[in-house]
C-alpha cells in the first residue's frame, strides 16, 4: 500500500489575499463596506430590495433602482442617506447621491 502523502498546511485568507490585493485595494474595499452599511442604515427596508449600489465617482454614490417611483421615494432620504454616510465616512467624502433607473434580475 502506497504511504499517503502529506497535504500542505492550510494558507490563512488574509495571506492568501495579500498576494492578490494591492495596498490601496484594501482601503477601497473597506469604504465600499462602510457605504453598504450606512445605506442599510439610512434607508427603509420595504426599499433596499430595489436598489443597487453602482459606484462611487468623484465623491458622488451612485444607485441604480428598479423604477422611477422608487427615485422619488429615496429623494426623501437623501438628507438622510448623506448625513449617515457623512458620520460613517467622514464629512465631505460622498458629497451627492445620484439615482438611475436600472433593471435588474434578482
Amino acid at each position: 500500500m502506497a504511504k499517503r502523502q502529506n497535504l500542505p498546511r492550510p494558507v490563512p485568507v488574509k495571506e492568501v489575499l495579500d498576494k492578490v490585493l494591492r495596498p490601496g485595494d484594501w482601503r477601497s474595499l473597506e469604504q465600499r463596506r462602510q457605504i453598504r452599511e450606512a445605506w442599510e442604515r439610512a434607508v427603509p427596508a420595504a426599499v433596499l430590495p430595489h436598489t443597487r449600489l453602482a459606484a462611487v465617482r468623484r465623491g458622488e454614490l451612485w444607485v441604480e433602482v428598479q423604477a422611477s417611483p422608487w427615485i422619488q421615494e429615496l429623494q426623501f432620504y437623501k438628507p438622510a442617506i448623506l448625513q449617515e454616510l457623512a458620520r460613517t465616512l467622514g464629512p465631505g467624502i460622498i458629497r451627492e447621491v445620484r439615482f438611475t433607473i436600472s433593471a435588474w434580475e434578482d
